[in-house]
């Protein structure tokens, strides 16, 4: 993995300027660094780009160069510096930003956040076949759908993910919060809001409760007569749409199938959520980036966010009676997490939404179709420096969307990253891939086209005020 400052470090250091205003070292650091980051910004031309002192600060000056790239570069430019609080002026083919020391500072990162230089590389390559990914992820999404179509109406049974990442988890007796997050493996975020929801829903009831040596009171979770109902139910919805799938795509495939993810799975160091979530409600990383470090153990252990839970599996814990999303949930984030270690973006982002977006750019109609982007600066692909949108109203949604030079970076590294992980967990699980890999193709071909390459991780907890 790369061992470079991790994106959390760079924006506590951020914030740290808006607050405090920049140091000496830190103009410093970034006036050596300009040049560097203005040439490994294609669609800036570097040769005639640059940036000078002035008594109130500093003027960066960028040729902009001609094209789509150029386009995406100027539209780049101009953002961040308002987003800084900077001037930009653009007179022809160039804009000058005008800039306080702190503004030129704050300037230099976020252009150096949206190169090329703070994300991997990976060779041009295509793909001769559907990546590993992918079929897990479709996969996915289809018992999900064959469990939605079999509820209907009936909001009385949960949505698949609410009983695979809450309600089962929760004992008798009732389940501390905390812990319930750890035996789901779902941030302390994602926990607190879904409790909070299922709550408000009449599933759950919460207790604040003295525990011995614990400070304060923990938050106790018990099920309500309602979601034991509701527990209950998916888990019959669940078997009746395995038994739907042995029907469907055979028994001796499914078979098959469920002895490939369980081999891999058995071999995991961690425990991974039952159904694949995102870090918080609108962060769909699986571990919540690298605020703490990779840890190369043995067991290895992801660099993750401070709200994500590490549970490590127990010797001995065996997942072959675990339910099939169960089991296709655990593969696919474990595959995330080796994608995502690699500083090439989120494997649900570059999945649905980068790999769609030409150097030609979409319209923003189609970007927030794929990737929710508004063009009001503030949703997430925006805020990181993934894409830039044209000015304009928000009810013009023919204006357009470019992906900035990480953007395009990660979305080219996608097919030589997938087939590298691939590769190597071939090296490590041996013929357990391709099995897996056998059988979901089969399946594939009997899949809806309409479905996601990779499943909607937070979408069911956006629906739980209305589920």
């Amino acid at each position: 993995m790369a061992t470079t400052t991790s994106v959390a470090r760079r924006i506590q250091a951020s914030r740290r300027l808006v607050r405090d205003g920049a140091t000496t070292d830190d103009v410093d650091r970034a006036k050596g660094r300009i040049d560097a980051v203005l040439s490994a910004f294609p669609g800036i031309v570097a040769e005639r780009s640059g940036s000078r002192a002035q008594d109130d600060g500093f003027v960066v000056t960028c040729a902009i160069g001609t094209g789509d790239l150029g386009r995406a570069a100027a539209l780049a430019v101009d953002f961040i510096a308002e987003r800084v609080g900077a001037a930009p002026a653009t007179d022809a083919d160039t804009t000058r930003v005008r800039c306080s020391a702190t503004q030129f500072v704050q300037l230099q990162n976020s252009l150096y956040y949206a190169s090329e230089l703070q994300v991997g590389r990976r060779p041009t390559a295509t793909l001769s076949e559907p990546s590993l990914p992918k079929l897990l992820g479709r996969a996915l999404g289809a018992f999900v759908y064959h469990y939605d179509s079999a509820r209907g109406e009936d909001r009385s049974i949960p949505q698949l993910a609410v009983w695979a990442n809450a309600l089962r988890a929760v004992d008798a007796e009732g389940t501390d919060q905390r812990q319930l997050g750890r035996r789901t493996v779902i941030s302390k975020r994602v926990a607190e809001v879904v409790v909070s929801r299922l709550e408000r829903r009449g599933r759950v009831s919460v207790e604040a409760k003295s525990l011995p040596g614990r400070r304060g009171k923990a938050r106790i979770v018990h099920l309500t007569q309602d979601g034991r109902a509701a527990r209950n139910a998916a888990a019959r919805l669940v078997d009746t749409v395995q038994e739907d799938w042995r029907q469907r795509f055979g028994n001796d495939g499914i078979v098959q199938l469920r002895e490939a993810l369980s081999s891999v799975v058995d071999r995991l160091p961690l425990e991974l959520p039952h159904y694949v979530t995102g870090y918080g409600a609108g962060d769909p990383s699986v571990t919540g980036g690298d605020y703490v470090l990779e840890d190369p153990g043995p067991p290895r252990i992801p660099a993750h966010g401070q709200e994500w839970p590490v549970v490590i599996r127990e010797p001995g814990s065996v997942a072959a009676d675990l339910p099939l999303p169960a089991l296709l949930s655990q593969v696919l984030a474990a595959f995330a997490i080796d994608y995502e270690r690699e500083r090439l973006g989120h494997l649900s982002v570059v999945s649905n939404f980068l790999r769609f977006v030409s150097d030609e750019g979409v319209t923003l109609e189609r970007a927030q179709a794929l990737g929710g982007v508004s063009g009001n600066g503030k949703t997430l692909h925006e805020r990181h420096l993934d894409v830039v949108v044209e000015p304009g109203r928000a009810r013009d949604k023919g204006r357009r969307v470019y992906l900035t030079p990480k953007g395009r970076r990660m979305r080219d590294a996608y097919p030589h990253l997938v087939t590298e992980v691939e590769q190597g967990w071939c090296e490590e699980y041996g013929d357990a891939v391709a099995a897996m890999r056998s059988r979901l193709n089969a399946m594939n071909e009997q899949f809806d086209d309409d479905l996601p390459d990779y499943p909607d991780t937070n979408g069911w907890i956006h629906r739980l005020w209305f589920d």
